[in-house]
C-alpha cells in the first residue's frame, strides 16, 4: 500500500475504504457515532480494528434520479478516521465512534468484490489537520449571539457554561458537525479550509436560520 508521508512523521494511506454517511460528516480531531448494520460493513469494522487501519467517513448524494441499483455517488471529499471504540447494541448492529484525522479529496474510487467501496486520496489540500491549532481569529460573540437566537426560537436549553469553556476550535468543530444543516451545506462546511472561514460560514448559516424563522433540513443518518 502507498502511503503519503507527513513531516510530522504521520503516515496516512493513498488508499482508504469508504464509509457513506448520509446527513453526517467528520471533522478533524473530533469523534463521530456511526451506526452499522449491514455485512460488509461490519467485517470493513472487524477488519480495521484487528489491522489498525484507517478508514474514510463521505457523504452520499442522494438523488431521487439515480439509478438505484448502482451505489449512490459520493461527494468528492471526506475524513481520514481511525476507528477508537465499538459498541455493540444487539445482534449484527453496532455502533463504531470514529475520530477524524484529516481531510481528503478523492482521487479515484473503486468498488471492491465484498460490497465495501475505496478509493484513492489525496490530503495536500488540507494538510493544516495535522497541524497543532493555534490561536484563531473568530467573531464568537456574533456567534454566540446568533446561536443564542436559535436555541430560544426552538425552546433548547443549552449548557452556556459548557459551550464558554469551550475552544474556538473544539466549538465550530462541534457545530459544524452537529448543526441539523442538509447535506450540501455540511459539505460546504467541511471543504472549507481554515476554522475562521467555518466560523464565518456557520454563523451566516444560523443567522439565517433565525431570519427564516425555519430550521434548517434535518439530517438523516
Amino acid at each position: 500500500m502507498d502511503f503519503f508521508y507527513h513531516e510530522s512523521g504521520l503516515r496516512l494511506p493513498k488508499t482508504v475504504s469508504l464509509f457513506p454517511v448520509y446527513g453526517s460528516i467528520l471533522m478533524p480531531r473530533a469523534q463521530l457515532p456511526v451506526p452499522i448494520f449491514e455485512e460488509h460493513y461490519l467485517r470493513l469494522v472487524s477488519d480495521a480494528i484487528r489491522e489498525d487501519v484507517y478508514v474514510g467517513v463521505i457523504q452520499p448524494i442522494l438523488d431521487d434520479n439515480y439509478n438505484t441499483r448502482k451505489p449512490l455517488p459520493l461527494f468528492s471529499s471526506g475524513t481520514l478516521g481511525r476507528i477508537t471504540e465499538i459498541v455493540a447494541i444487539e445482534d449484527q448492529r453496532i455502533v463504531v465512534n470514529i475520530l477524524g484525522i484529516c481531510r481528503f479529496d478523492i482521487v479515484e474510487e473503486h468498488e471492491t468484490a465484498t460490497g465495501c467501496r475505496t478509493a484513492e486520496v489525496r490530503y495536500e489540500r488540507y494538510l493544516q489537520d495535522l497541524q497543532e491549532v493555534s490561536e484563531i481569529q473568530i467573531d464568537r460573540e456574533r456567534l454566540l449571539q446568533a446561536l443564542d437566537g436559535y436555541f430560544r426560537q426552538y425552546d433548547v436549553a443549552p449548557n452556556w457554561k459548557e459551550i464558554d469553556q469551550t475552544t474556538d476550535a473544539r466549538l465550530i468543530a462541534a457545530l459544524t458537525m452537529v448543526c441539523p444543516f442538509d447535506a450540501p451545506e455540511k459539505q460546504a462546511l467541511l471543504e472549507t479550509p481554515t476554522i475562521e472561514l467555518q466560523s464565518e460560514m456557520i454563523t451566516k448559516l444560523i443567522e439565517f436560520a433565525n431570519f427564516e424563522g425555519a430550521a434548517p433540513s434535518m439530517t438523516r443518518h
